[in-house]
């Protein structure tokens, strides 16, 4: 045993020795006092100003550590298949508990310890009032019993891909499953039972809320939110954590069986796969004197053959949404069930068409340079006579070209009908638009830079950095309103939160452009 362990004591050791592990975690302590501020200065309008604190730290921490299992966790393994040393390593001796050990549960532990680093200043919500040493230790329990279920289902998932970009998906669908799934059903089954599709005692009806009562009993979102009820008296090892432990183990002993298996073949074919790809692609036109803007349209965002399709897809969305609510309320009967207008409908679809613009944006500004750092393109780029600014730029008007049909389809259903934008903008923050869609472009940005950092997981970096920034300028913020609130009013929240982000996606410009020429010199 003392062999197999091997790769887990040099993990550690790695870890420990690093300055960038320490640096995380003085860092996290200071979002910690950062919230700790923020809650102080809220505490004359909140009732358990502790509980206000330890909750936001605790869902902060969540969210972490569910991008970190998205990310993080889910390239354990991939990344050594990709890179091909898997076999380098089983020459080495290193068997495969210790690989899957050193690779896997010390990042775990890492995530563990920065957890438990937290807990000396987390006690200090019990002087603020509202909560007690019982739900903050059942709090962090629950956590780590999560932290053990995502790392080794991510490990599990990570053995069985090929790729971290198949992992990834596989993570995303597990958690789609776990969190979302039950719910969506359950209220699907009462829908359908009080349209008079289904009864009370019928096994569909059965089945799902029985699914949904056991998601709910082992799902660390309704744990979290039982602990820090009022009054909680309840113990520390619940169902939940000792359910999420016990599938944790299962998870690691399935990768530790399917190792061997699985990565028989490490050798991925690339090559091949790339020329498959290429020869589907719609390519009769020619780039130009504007390379980079149709290399990005034609093999980023599909080029024309992916527009038309888009430009068809999208009106057919909404006819599906608009019609189908349309015709699903007149042929159904149950007056319990609110109906909706047309308007109402065209508004909801109006709303999945701005999360598909989203959606699109994030994948777009993702793979903008991944291509290029994959195939090692970028020295080869900085020898060009045009600068990276040029290149960078022209890569993003591609990917604006990729975006039209869902940008056509948006303006197309506002001019039909201009109330539905107003359903979307009646609930007061009309005026934080400017600011939400300046924040979204911080989080392209970032996500751009990431995407020249890291291989995989540059999704779930970016939207970590962006929630523990956010969290430590909610107080800076707080100072900014209570400072011109009686002067200036709102704008003075407003106006420096957006020159502050103006200000941010400048240097975040800057430090691509230095990335660049860092990957050139190096590679």
């Amino acid at each position: 045993m003392r062999g197999s362990f091997i790769f887990a004591s040099f993990a550690l050791k790695k870890d420990t020795r690093d300055k960038k592990t320490h640096l995380l975690r003085f860092v996290c302590i200071g979002i910690v006092f950062c919230i700790l501020f923020s809650s102080w200065i809220t505490s004359s309008r909140v009732g358990s100003p502790g509980l206000d604190f330890f909750t936001k730290i605790i869902w902060l921490n969540f969210w972490l550590v569910t991008l970190a299992g998205i990310g993080f966790f889910s390239t354990s393994i991939t990344e050594e298949k990709e890179e091909e040393t898997l076999p380098l390593l089983k020459l080495a001796g290193i068997n495969t508990f210790a690989l899957l050990t050193g690779k896997s549960s010390v990042r775990a532990l890492r995530m563990i310890l920065l957890l438990m680093g937290q807990l000396p200043f987390l006690l200090l919500s019990v002087s603020l009032g509202g909560i007690t040493p019982l739900q903050i230790y059942a709090t962090l329990i629950a956590m780590i019993g999560y932290i053990i279920l995502i790392s080794n289902f991510a490990l599990l998932c990570s053995v069985y891909a090929k790729r971290s970009g198949e992992a990834i998906a596989l993570m995303l669908t597990a958690l789609f499953f776990y969190f979302l799934f039950p719910t969506l059903q359950y209220h699907l089954t009462v829908n359908l039972q009080s349209r008079g599709y289904l009864t009370l005692t019928d096994s569909i009806s059965s089945s799902s809320k029985y699914l949904f009562v056991i998601s709910q009993e082992h799902s660390v979102v309704e744990q979290i939110k039982q602990i820090l009820t009022t009054g909680y008296s309840g113990s520390i090892l619940s169902s939940q954590v000792i359910s999420n432990v016990s599938l944790g183990i299962l998870f690691f002993t399935l990768a530790w069986f399917i190792f061997d298996f699985c990565t028989e073949k490490t050798t991925i074919n690339v090559s091949g796969s790339r020329k498959f790809q290429s020869h589907k692609r719609f390519m009769n036109s020619r780039p130009g004197t504007n390379a980079f803007v149709w290399k990005e349209f034609q093999f980023s965002g599909g080029g024309l053959k992916a527009t038309l399709l888009k430009l068809i897809l999208y009106p057919t969305l909404i006819i599906v949404i608009v019609g189908g609510g349309i015709l699903f309320d007149r042929y159904t009967t149950s007056s319990s069930i609110q109906s909706f207008t047309w308007k109402e409908l065209v508004s909801a679809a109006l709303l999945l068409l701005f999360v598909s613009f989203i959606v699109e944006c994030t994948i777009y500004a993702s793979r903008i340079f991944r291509e290029e750092r994959i195939q090692k393109m970028i020295p080869l780029l900085s020898i060009l006579p045009c600068s990276m600014f040029r290149i960078a730029y022209e890569k993003v008007g591609g990917i604006i070209l990729s975006l039209i049909p869902v940008c056509l389809t948006i303006i197309l259903v506002i001019l039909i009908v201009p109330e539905s934008i107003t359903y979307l903008t009646s609930s007061g923050l009309y005026s934080l638009v400017p600011l939400m869609i300046i924040q979204f472009c911080i989080f392209l940005h970032l996500l751009a830079y990431y995407s020249l950092m890291v291989r995989w997981g540059a999704l779930a970096f970016a939207i970590g950095t962006f929630i523990l920034v956010e969290s430590c300028a909610t107080p800076l913020l707080q100072l900014f309103y209570f400072m011109f609130q009686d002067t200036i009013g709102e704008a003075g929240v407003l106006l420096p939160a957006f020159y502050l982000s103006l200000v941010c996606c400048f240097i975040l410009q800057m430090l691509i452009a230095g990335r660049f020429h860092q990957i050139a010199a190096e590679e």
